[in-house]
């Protein structure tokens, strides 16, 4: 018994914080754009069934279980469930959403998964639209590193370390997702700047322009980075994600 309200309560606190999220734009935070209506009826779907659940009485369960004393126990934990509810989604809906950080991005390694760019292989062609995950496919798969010397970019993302120098080189970072925040893969462009934490903090969105050179750190293997020509401090994107 104990174990199906625990289950109702949860499932109560997920369905009303989801629709929350919905209803004050947060909900990409979670989940990729493509799934919000269907997150958002399931959602809706999942609080008819817990109330109903509430109000529907099941005869032959209060037959077996019946007195007095059994059915005042019964309120007191329906009252108990209620008020957990309660407490549960406002807890929920009052913190704030937040996006991943470098932390998660050091544990997935930033990457480390398979994330295709737009035609971003050779990095060949107009480039001017190129963002972090496109330079970030670019450096990994194209087989003409010489080639990308040279070209320009401006990207925009979070500061995260590189874990080789982490003294020397950081990357511009954005979390990649497919489905949901829960299998977000950090994708980044290494940047070469000397003690650059003495200007830029970890998880710091930062806006940098620069041109791409060969990697001059002997520590890390990134073999090409971006050279900035500055480094500048932004607020994080209000669509923080690439998709």
């Amino acid at each position: 018994m104990k174990q199906r309200w625990i289950g109702v309560v949860l499932t109560l606190a997920a369905c009303v914080a989801t629709v929350w999220f919905w209803a004050n734009g947060d909900l990409g935070l979670y989940v990729h754009p493509r799934y919000f209506v269907f997150t958002v009826i399931a959602a809706v779907v999942g609080i008819v069934v817990v109330v109903a659940s509430f109000v529907v009485r099941v005869p032959s369960e209060d037959a077996a279980e019946g007195g007095a004393a059994r059915r005042a126990w019964r309120r007191v934990v329906s009252v108990g469930v209620v008020v957990a509810c309660v407490f549960g989604a406002g807890a929920l809906v009052l913190l704030p959403p937040a996006t991943l950080t470098s932390a998660t991005a050091d544990q997935r390694s930033v990457n480390s998964g398979t994330v295709v760019g737009s035609g971003a292989a050779q990095a060949t062609g107009d480039t001017a639209d190129y963002g972090v995950k496109e330079w970030a496919t670019a450096l990994r798969q194209s087989t003409d590193l010489q080639g990308i010397a040279g070209s320009s970019a401006t990207l925009t993302g979070f500061v995260s370390a590189d874990p080789d120098d982490p003294e020397n080189v950081f990357f511009v970072t954005r979390f990649f997702v497919t489905c949901c925040a829960a299998d977000a893969q950090p994708v980044g462009v290494p940047v070469y700047q000397p003690d650059w934490k003495s200007s830029v903090k970890l998880d710091e969105w930062v806006e940098v322009s620069g041109a791409f050179d060969l990697n001059p750190s002997v520590k890390s293997r990134q073999p090409m980075v971006l050279v900035p020509q500055q480094v500048t401090a932004v607020d994080e994107l209000s669509d923080p994600y690439v998709y």
